[in-house]
């Protein structure tokens, strides 16, 4: 039996990608192990899935303590791909896959990387020269790398899990019961939320009241909730305002509009769904989510705002939500940059299949 070692983790815009690859190779018969952080998200939503999960205790390498603590787990990584004998290993950026991605380079393993966002992610910029495939997200990343390395490089787009594929818009749509000329605008800023949007959708809240065939589906994230359902006074009784949305997907499928963040695996989903949106992404350089908007903006498939403009972006959704024809147009330029389905692209680029 073959076997993969997948390594990442910290954000769902990293576990996400990779759990989409593993149910791929789980599909072919592949064992597949995580390696991850014992102390961040993936240590619970990996075991839950099914995949055995090893944890090693990386941390952001800011301090002493914690530089000693990478340089450990280095060598606990080394142990443990020595133990393992993978096929190859494939690191889904950010500092977690560091260690693991640096035991496969001394053990001689085949490594392979895949970047979420559209500039390349600083553990990808280390790595990407002893990686034999870097799978690319977006083809605007190409900007970021020497021409001498293309060989290495191949545009998949993000993967996402396969649940994805069997989303319908008019189902979902009859599913919460959506009338035939009422409209769907889903708010979110992110399982954090986002002060600045929340701000804007609560200066706004008496025009998104009074409009009858609007209906709100609205993320305002765990800290921010009680606060703001405290000072609505008026509610449509269609509107849903809730923390965070387990079923986002279905919501977003169903959608006319999406007003968000930028994030990578967000923007993925908006293009593997065809949805218009307004954008406002997260204001640090280092997140990369401007960059990951333009890839959309450049399309006139969304507008983009500031932090600071959340209000002007909340008033131009309320604009174009009505307007079938903008709609329409926006999300066919969306359609434009959907790729084939790019768990399976990458699984069958892994030079592990030859006997």
């Amino acid at each position: 039996m073959k076997k993969i070692i997948l390594t990442t983790g910290g954000t769902g815009g990293h576990i996400y990608p990779a759990l989409a690859v593993a149910d791929k190779l789980k599909e072919r018969n592949v064992e597949v192990i995580f390696i991850g952080s014992s102390s961040r998200m993936e240590n619970k939503i990996v075991p839950r899935l099914g995949y055995k999960f090893i944890g090693l205790d990386v941390f952001p390498p800011k301090t002493i303590k914690t530089i000693f603590l990478l340089l450990t787990s280095v060598f606990k990584a080394i142990k443990i791909v020595y133990n393992e004998k993978p096929d190859a290993i494939i690191g889904f950026g950010n500092y977690i896959s560091i260690p693991t991605i640096l035991a496969g380079i001394i053990l001689r393993k085949k490594i392979y990387l895949q970047e979420q966002n559209a500039n390349l992610g600083l553990t990808n910029k280390i790595f990407y020269k002893f990686s034999k495939k870097l799978f690319l997200a977006f083809e605007s990343t190409f900007n970021d790398i020497p021409i001498k390395y293309e060989n290495k490089l191949l545009v998949t787009g993000n993967p996402l899990r396969k649940e994805i594929e069997a989303i319908d818009r008019k189902q979902e749509r009859e599913r919460l019961k959506v009338g035939e000329n009422e409209k769907i605008l889903l708010i979110t800023g992110g399982s954090l939320g986002a002060e600045d949007i929340n701000t804007a959708i609560m200066e706004a809240w008496n025009r998104i009241y009074e409009n009858k065939l609007l209906r709100i589906y609205w993320a305002t994230g765990e800290k921010n909730h009680d606060k703001l359902i405290k000072k609505i006074e008026k509610l449509k009784t269609n509107d849903v305002i809730k923390p965070y949305f387990n079923n986002m997907i279905n919501i977003m499928a169903a959608a006319d509009l999406v007003l968000c963040r930028a994030g990578a695996l967000t923007i993925s989903e908006i293009i593997e769904l065809e949805k218009p949106s307004i954008l406002i992404p997260y204001n640090s350089i280092k997140v990369g989510q401007y960059e990951n908007a333009k890839i959309l903006e450049e399309l006139s498939a969304t507008y983009v705002y500031k932090n600071s403009e959340a209000n002007l972006a909340v008033e131009k959704a309320l604009e174009i939500i009505m307007s079938d024809s903008k709609l329409e147009m926006m999300s066919s330029k969306v359609k434009s940059l959907k790729k084939k389905n790019s768990a399976d692209e990458i699984v069958e680029e892994l030079d592990i299949w030859r006997k």
